[in-house]
């Protein structure tokens, strides 16, 4: 019979006696990815058991990790050979029996495959990983490794006590029976995961929680998404700069540790919006109410903004050599009603942004209290957001 359309129906009975596990509650949900301790996996094969029920792929379904595995008593590995970590069936035929071990199959079946067989387990005291189901007590594996001399094939749950084997080529389903001896050293998740906003970019930070951690990934969801995805790995520390956000998004971050063993669970989700505020004005000379002011000297007047600005032409902004728009950027009126020169700017870009602007010292007036403004039509970030507000300060000329 060709062993691809080999169908195989194989009946179970269920009466060990294992005590239900105190920590594991029935219905606790996981998902694909999850980390599950040695610990609680075990309770999970005794909590099923003792419910007596079959569970589906959506009722546990993630990733187990051990760093070592046995196969349940009385599983007789007669003619099997091992190959790496797998044991292959030499022979084409593979009897089942009964016997009085509480896993074993209810009665004999036998049948005929060509060699090699499509049945392979894991060998004892082999540190492995993959994605699972349970049926009551059996682990049914799902692509966890790749062998290409075995034939492998795909397990379909029809009932509480029975299965169908289904063999394939390689990408098939894995059956054993096995238990996890022990928890592998999967790195502690990092904690107090902070994000904060940069106006052009987010600094996400975490707490590390591990002393054998190769690495950490950080995983980002954006307010338009449902699932996060993974940003970026093999970051060696804390921080990490997103500068992939554009103004007025928002962000969900988390972050999780990794080494040879597998990943850790992800730290707490830390979220921020990339703050969609225009430019302001940090710092300014002369400074505010100065007084003094030399008639005698040029006076040099300068301005820097919290980011990088890009100046406009309001009656124009698609405007890139001209603009003959008054008042210009920066605008300089004495008390005295006299206008002094100011900083016209178009169409600079930057963060700081100075000049000479009287002219001639002769040009500044006696005692005048000159307003400085920096005119908010002319000035947007980067991204196009504008300034809020117009800017003022004012100094003083000596007499």
């Amino acid at each position: 019979m060709n062993h691809y359309f080999l169908i195989i129906y194989l009946t179970f009975i269920l009466n060990a006696s294992i005590a239900k596990a105190n920590d594991y509650v029935w219905g606790e949900e996981f998902k694909e990815g999850d980390i599950i301790s040695a610990a609680i996996f075990n309770q999970i094969f005794s909590t099923l058991e003792k419910v007596n029920r079959t569970p589906v792929d959506a009722d546990l379904v993630g990733t187990w990790s051990c760093d070592a595995v046995h196969s349940q008593t009385g599983l007789d590995t007669t003619g099997w050979t091992a190959n790496d970590f797998l044991l292959v069936l030499n022979s084409s035929q593979l009897t089942m029996t009964a016997s009085s071990q509480s896993t074993s199959l209810s009665q004999s079946y036998s049948f005929s495959t060509s060699n090699p067989s499509p049945f392979i387990r894991l060998g004892t005291n082999t540190a492995s990983s993959g994605t699972y189901i349970l049926f009551n007590g059996m682990l049914l594996m799902k692509g966890i490794m790749s062998a290409s001399a075995v034939s492998k094939f795909k397990v379909d749950i029809v009932s509480d006590d029975r299965f169908i084997l289904t063999p394939m080529s390689d990408g098939g389903n894995y059956p054993d029976l096995i238990m996890c001896d022990s928890a592998i050293a999967v790195p502690a998740a990092p904690v107090s995961t902070t994000a904060s906003n940069n106006q052009t970019s987010v600094n996400i930070t975490w707490v590390d929680q591990s002393s054998d951690e190769t690495g950490f990934k950080v995983y980002r969801r954006l307010s338009s998404e449902t699932e996060a995805t993974e940003l970026a790995t093999a970051i060696n520390a804390s921080p990490y700069v997103d500068s992939s956000l554009t103004e007025g998004q928002t962000a969900y971050y988390s972050v999780s540790a990794y080494n040879s063993n597998g990943e850790s669970k992800k730290s707490r989700v830390a979220s921020v919006t990339l703050d969609a505020t225009g430019p302001s004005v940090i710092s300014h000379t002369p400074l505010s109410n100065q007084t003094g002011i030399s008639r005698s000297e040029y006076t040099v007047l300068s301005i820097t903004f919290s980011e990088p600005i890009v100046v406009v032409c309001p009656s124009n902004p698609n405007a890139t050599n001209s603009c003959l728009d008054t008042p210009i950027a920066v605008t300089q009126l004495g008390s005295s009603g006299k206008t002094y020169a100011g900083l016209h700017l178009f169409p600079k870009t930057g963060t700081s942004f100075s000049g000479s602007t009287t002219g001639h010292p002769s040009n500044y007036e006696s005692n005048d209290v000159v307003t400085v403004t920096v005119n908010s039509e002319w000035i947007k970030d980067a991204n196009g957001v504008p300034m809020e507000a117009d800017y003022s300060f004012t100094y003083t000329v000596a007499p």
